[in-house]
């Protein structure tokens, strides 16, 4: 089970702005794309909301490494398909109070470094995004 909590010393709560519970179960595991693709076949999508987490960036590519302002191995990547939209913010810092513009989202990609060069979309994510979802992305960030 997965779950976040208040965060101590801070009226805030998490975003977006509210405890949440969520049951997870891993459907699939390994290093390379042929060892998951199984899994991602059988994956319950519609039914379930599904995730694929990647668990670094790949700090070797060049457009990646340009964007950041410095290489972190700790910088995430998950791909999410939803089984009903979500409506998430687009710009938000999640220790404040909640508000701002929203958005109704189905799949979402989200990385975890936030000391970028540059707003906006990581070129090669976009790029990858805007050849399977089309042009028409939307680019949120939270911060706190």
């Amino acid at each position: 089970m997965l779950h976040s909590d208040e965060v101590p010393g801070s009226d805030a709560e998490p975003p977006p702005w509210g405890p949440s519970r969520e049951h997870a179960r891993l459907i699939g595991r390994g290093e390379r794309l042929l060892d998951v693709l199984p899994a991602l076949h059988r994956a319950p999508y519609g039914d379930e909301d599904v995730a694929v987490v990647f668990d670094h960036l790949d700090f070797t590519n060049r457009a990646i490494r340009d964007h950041f302002s410095f290489e972190d191995p700790r910088t995430m990547l998950v791909c999410f398909a939803l089984a009903r939209p979500q409506s998430r913010p687009l710009s938000t810092n999640d220790r404040g109070p909640a508000g701002g513009p929203m958005h109704p989202v189905r799949t979402c990609i989200v990385h975890t470094f936030k000391l970028a060069m540059e707003d906006g979309v990581v070129p090669p994510i976009g790029s990858i995004a805007t050849r399977y979802f089309g042009p028409a992305l939307v680019s949120g960030e939270t911060w706190g």
